[in-house]
């Protein structure tokens, strides 16, 4: 890599982006121009090396071109008119993996295959304390309940998953290059019965993957209409874009919202869900320590989220609504002009208390004080949170936007009001407060739902189905193919 010669395609706002996320990669390329179609920046220079219109392309002698922008299929069609060989294109994590396949870094120790278990293998994105990483170790824990060997890999994970996962007894395997596999991954993933590939955004893995074994793809994301990882995945993995390519994949959904989500780009491609299942925590009996009711929003603070809306809503109860009440928001808040709106907002009202991001051990002891979980978000396919608040018999308001709102009945088993509506939360609110001779009922009937959906046992049964329904449909499709 050091020596190779590089050039970029695009100077903005990704290129920086970049240039400080990894400064040690940056010191030791040998960069010999920029491109860039804003004529407004030809003949201008950044660090010393030129910024040229791509036409330049055909008088430079180079190795390697990074595309570095977030949408770059118009970038790659346009380098291919000019004439420049496709295998010297690249994106720009697809660049990082250089050097970096064949690399497996196993945590845990704890790998053992049984000639009479099925070995599965979970790829996901790098792990972290989001939503789908969670179902990925909740999924881990119900496949080896169920007597499978399970190994779980990622290009990356954070310091305290790794320990957790350990903890759990899941082998976890860090290969830097899994998300775009070569030879060397795929000689590796050759040796599992099956592989579950976790999330969209890993559409060019699941895709090269389910040509050498049986792959399940669970999926979770939101539209394109409050996320990008359907237009952004899309544009940057073009060539896997097409049902063709998807053909040897048994595709399921987290939720019927999910699973719509799909279906809008690739029509009635998805049949079935494959909803998650959460580990019972719940303790009957312990009693509160925290004097006040407590509405609490968990998640990380952004518009997707819509704390803004809770905030809104609570400055709608009148003082004695307010009166022996808080309200918490838990979750990591930078200082982006969302995040920022809503601190400010957050210290005009005495009742919020803004706790930051939490570990796994301080959130459990966060709930056992927290009466109404709600989340208010604008689209969520399930919702992690409101699944944990039914497990621990909670009250919980949730909008009709996420999955989850399937499962529930409006003041049966918990609330729903109309995503992005500040006037529909606050009347459910307004009504929790009113109708605490309501709490008990309502508190049970959550918990009757958790125990009827979203068990571990349930969770590892519904699995262990997928797999065989995967493995089955594979050896269909594939002799399908030969006839």
């Amino acid at each position: 890599m050091i020596n190779e010669k590089i050039v970029f395609f695009g100077t903005g706002g990704k290129l920086k982006y970049e240039k400080e996320k990894h400064p040690e990669i940056f010191d030791h390329l040998n960069i010999v121009a920029y491109l860039d179609n804003n004529s407004a920046l030809h003949k201008k220079v950044l660090g010393g090396i030129p910024i040229l219109p791509p036409e330049e392309i055909c008088r430079l002698e180079y190795d390697k071109i990074i595309l570095m922008a977030d949408y770059v299929k118009e970038m790659w069609q346009q380098l291919m008119v000019l004439g420049v060989p496709s295998d010297k294109i690249f994106l720009w994590n697809e660049f990082l993996c250089a050097g970096r396949h064949g690399t497996f870094m196993e945590y845990g120790n704890q790998r053992s295959f049984h000639d009479d278990r099925k070995k599965v293998l979970m790829i996901s994105t790098d792990l972290n304390y989001n939503g789908g990483t969670i179902a990925v170790l909740y999924a881990a824990i119900a496949l080896m309940q169920q007597r499978y060997s399970v190994t779980v890999s990622a290009p990356g994970a954070e310091p305290k998953l790794i320990k957790e996962m350990g903890r759990q007894k899941i082998c976890l395997v860090i290969a830097p290059a899994i998300h775009f596999p070569q030879t060397e991954e795929i000689e590796w993933i050759s040796q599992f019965d099956i592989v579950i590939v976790n999330v969209f955004q890993m559409l060019r893995c699941a895709c090269i993957v389910s040509r050498v074994r049986p792959v399940l793809w669970w999926l979770h994301e939101s539209s394109s209409s409050y996320t990008r990882a359907y237009p952004l995945t899309r544009d940057n993995h073009w060539e896997y874009d097409n049902v063709d390519a998807m053909k040897y994949l048994h595709i399921m959904a987290v939720s019927v919202k999910a699973k719509e989500n799909f279906n809008h780009y690739y029509k009635s491609r998805i049949r079935e869900i494959l909803p998650y299942g959460i580990p019972d925590t719940y303790m009957p009996g312990k009693k509160k320590e925290h004097k006040k009711h407590v509405f609490a929003v968990i998640g990380e603070v952004y518009q997707l989220k819509a704390q803004k809306i809770f905030l809104e809503a609570i400055s709608m109860l009148t003082e004695k609504e307010r009166n022996n009440v808080e309200f918490w928001l838990i979750g990591k808040c930078g200082n982006d002009p969302y995040a920022s709106e809503v601190k400010r907002k957050a210290r005009k009202i005495s009742e919020i208390k803004m706790l930051g991001e939490l570990t796994r051990d301080q959130m459990r002891a966060a709930y056992e004080n927290i009466d109404i979980v709600v989340c208010p978000s604008l689209e969520e396919t399930m919702s992690l949170t409101i699944t944990e608040g039914m497990m621990l018999g909670k009250i919980c308001i949730t909008t009709d936007a996420t999955g989850i709102s399937d499962y529930m009945e409006d003041k049966v088993n918990g609330l729903i009001c109309k995503a992005g509506s500040t006037d529909g939360l606050y009347l459910k609110m307004k009504w929790v407060l009113e109708n605490t001779d309501m709490w008990e009922q309502i508190r049970k009937q959550a918990r009757k739902t958790y125990e009827n959906h979203f068990t571990m046992e349930k969770f590892g049964i519904r699995l262990q189905k997928a797999i065989e329904d995967t493995m089955h449909e594979n050896r269909g499709e594939r002799q399908g193919n030969l006839a």
